[in-house]
């Protein structure tokens, strides 16, 4: 079974790693997942649950400690389909544009970038200043691709879970993972 590692930050919008980890999973990936402990605290106050709560059902998620530097996914040589960090924070943002890998999450986005495996950051913060430009334009030119979550309006989303559908999906798209969370522009009409 190929992982792909999923990464969960303190941002607001955890339920979209969450959907991530489900979506890979329903795929048959192994999600190799890496959840801070910011995230957690975020997710009892935007979900009412712990995240494990919410992926309980998942059995090929694997979860790894934010300090465990002896998880595969610290290494190169564990292989894997690439990484995506939903939500990112803008502090990680800051440490993955530096090269900063003082905790599991940072170090595997690292050591995906080394390994010139897709690294996908989706950003959580609004509005963008300068320094979070400038860190998501040097995270761009070391080889990740930035997805922010966006909503699309062509597809006309009914509810909260649709936009969340098409901004997941857009960021299984940019790992290269066939997705139909939600509905393509080619699609409509």
């Amino acid at each position: 079974m190929e992982s792909v590692v999923v990464g969960i930050t303190g941002a607001s919008g955890i339920i979209l790693g969450c959907k991530m980890a489900k979506a890979l999973s329903e795929k048959d990936f192994q999600v190799e997942l890496v959840v801070t402990s910011d995230a957690q605290t975020t997710a009892t106050i935007e979900l009412k649950s712990s995240i494990e709560e919410l992926l309980k059902d998942f059995s090929s998620i694997c979860y790894h400690t934010i300090d465990d530097f002896t998880a595969p996914v610290a290494s190169g040589s564990f292989p894997t389909r690439g990484m995506v960090i939903i939500p990112c924070s803008m502090t990680t943002l800051a440490a993955i544009s530096c090269g900063l890998g003082n905790n599991l999450l940072r170090r595997a986005a690292d050591v995906t970038l080394k390994e010139r495996r897709p690294l996908v950051i989706v950003p959580r913060e609004t509005p963008l200043s300068e320094i979070h430009l400038r860190n998501m334009l040097d995270c761009t030119r070391a080889g990740a691709t930035i997805v922010p979550p966006v909503p699309a309006w062509y597809n006309d989303p009914k509810t909260l879970d649709d936009v969340e559908n098409f901004i997941v999906g857009r960021a299984l798209d940019a790992l290269h993972i066939t997705t139909d969370l939600y509905t393509r522009w080619h699609q409509i009409g």
